[in-house]
């Protein structure tokens, strides 16, 4: 009698447990220079190729970096997202895209703070659906200042002998003043306390910023994460990136995920979608030279 109401009890929990949990699949890609610039020297096979891993990524929400506008990511895309884009008169423009069937009401905002000098603004989005929230920021912080320290100090003591390191000083100036913005979003969505994520290209190693120890005004990743509801994870820390055979061993590409958010992890789902051809500079151009990353969220 007893072994036969323990089966029925757990029999009760299995029924009254859910047994599909609905999931929110979430990726970023920067897709190099997809826009109307000389850069983009795309022909219709190159777009059709795109289109393919597009599908084959099979996200609800994705982070776009370097496209231009919606016109351009619906060569990509297609029709069945709903695209947000940064108004910056530049064609490396910030974007979200939004599956029209997911059922998620998307409250779209330019995140202009991050536009320092030459750099790229955000874009805020909040996502809801049945009096749920997830809050996401989609950024392509300032390129060239990969893992140097972030102090007025030490970028003073930067040479600028060539132009080569002219532009990694000026890196890195600017992306210390993105610091700053970026930090006050991290504060703002933990006083709210909504779960939210910041993903695209953060244009920095951040396994290197913590094994160099940076202090919170040398590392982007030390500005952002704090303690409590500040406290940031992210997938991509402790992993090496497979794109182009391992060209970058180091993600500068991001998913960060706040205490709620990362409750919502489902555990193991971080992927990156790997390009099959061998690398070559031709290919980085005329599909990325960055591969797209995805994370799911249980809801």
């Amino acid at each position: 009698m007893t072994k036969l109401m323990s089966l029925l009890a757990i029999i009760s929990t299995l029924i009254s447990a859910p047994i599909f949990a609905e999931t929110l699949k979430v990726a970023s890609w920067n897709i190099a220079w997809l826009g109307s610039h000389e850069y983009n020297q795309r022909k219709d096979t190159d777009y059709q190729k795109l289109a393919r891993y597009a599908r084959e990524l099979d996200a609800d929400v994705i982070a776009l970096q370097e496209v231009e506008s919606e016109k351009w990511a619906k060569k990509v895309f297609g029709d069945e997202y709903d695209y947000f884009f940064t108004t910056k008169d530049w064609v490396q423009r910030v974007g979200v895209a939004v599956r029209k069937s997911s059922g998620y009401k998307a409250n779209a905002i330019e995140y202009r703070e991050l536009d320092q000098g030459l750099a790229r603004r955000g874009m805020d989005v909040t996502l809801t659906k049945d009096g749920k929230s997830v809050r996401l920021l989609a950024v392509h912080m300032k390129s060239g200042c990969f893992d140097k320290a972030l102090d007025q100090a030490s970028i003073a003591k930067m040479p600028n002998t060539n132009e080569k390191e002219v532009y990694a000083k000026t890196a890195c100036a600017e992306l210390a003043k993105q610091a700053i913005p970026l930090e006050a979003w991290v504060d703002a969505r933990a006083k709210e306390g909504v779960p939210f994520l910041l993903l695209g290209d953060f244009n920095r190693r951040f396994v290197r910023d913590i094994s160099l120890n940076h202090t919170e005004v040398q590392g982007l990743w030390q500005a952002i994460d704090d303690e409590g509801t500040e406290a940031l994870w992210a997938p991509t820390i402790k992993a090496e990136s497979k794109c182009w055979g391992g060209y970058y061993k180091d993600y500068i590409d991001h998913i960060i995920f706040d205490p709620k958010a990362k409750a919502r992890y489902v555990v193991n789902s971080f992927d990156q979608l790997v390009f099959t051809p061998k690398y070559t500079k031709e290919l980085s151009q005329t599909l990325s030279d960055h591969c797209p990353i995805s994370v799911e969220l249980a809801l």
